[in-house]
């Protein structure tokens, strides 16, 4: 791919994915102010810079074998985790503003946690197992199978979770 043409996507991509989740945050804002209509609105566009983003990812970025792909998203949850945010959280710690060290851990903590999840579907991908994963809703933490009565890393309740299958 022409390299000029990938930053051009790339671009698009990223601003895409951020529009989705901006869209995502406003539209809580609408609920929690009384307008379900604005909220869904929000909601509905949000959707669309999703198709946008993952129409632009379908030609920057190379989806390989499920295998290859675990071994990728482990090598970056591990890079996030043992590299990012370490950065991250030196950065804020120097700055002294405890909420986003409070948050940048736990998404450190949380990036630790999907690093191993992934190591271990990884050696498991031969065995036919279904499980249900549930993801803590205010910090990102995954439990694999059980939920939770609360989360080992934020200490918020089992309700907070979501479940995934």
């Amino acid at each position: 791919m022409n390299e000029k043409r990938k930053e051009l996507l790339m671009a698009a991509f990223t601003g895409e994915a951020r529009a989705f989740f901006r869209l995502q945050a406003f539209a809580e804002r609408a609920e929690e102010e009384g307008y379900p209509q604005i909220a869904a609105l929000f909601r509905a566009i949000s959707e669309a810079e999703a198709v946008h983003a993952r129409n632009h990812s379908k030609l920057i970025e190379v989806i390989a074998t499920t295998e290859e792909n675990l071994r990728y998203a482990f090598e970056q949850e591990s890079f996030v985790n043992e590299v990012a945010y370490p950065e991250l959280l030196k950065a804020a710690w120097a700055a002294e503003d405890e909420a986003a060290v409070r948050h940048l851990t736990w998404a450190r903590n949380a990036e630790e946690r999907h690093a191993k999840l992934y190591k271990h579907a990884l050696g498991h991908m031969v065995a036919d197992r279904t499980t249900t994963y549930y993801v803590c809703r205010h910090c990102g933490w995954v439990e694999d199978a059980v939920l939770p009565e609360a989360c080992p890393n934020c200490a918020n309740p089992a309700e907070d979770f979501k479940a995934v299958r």
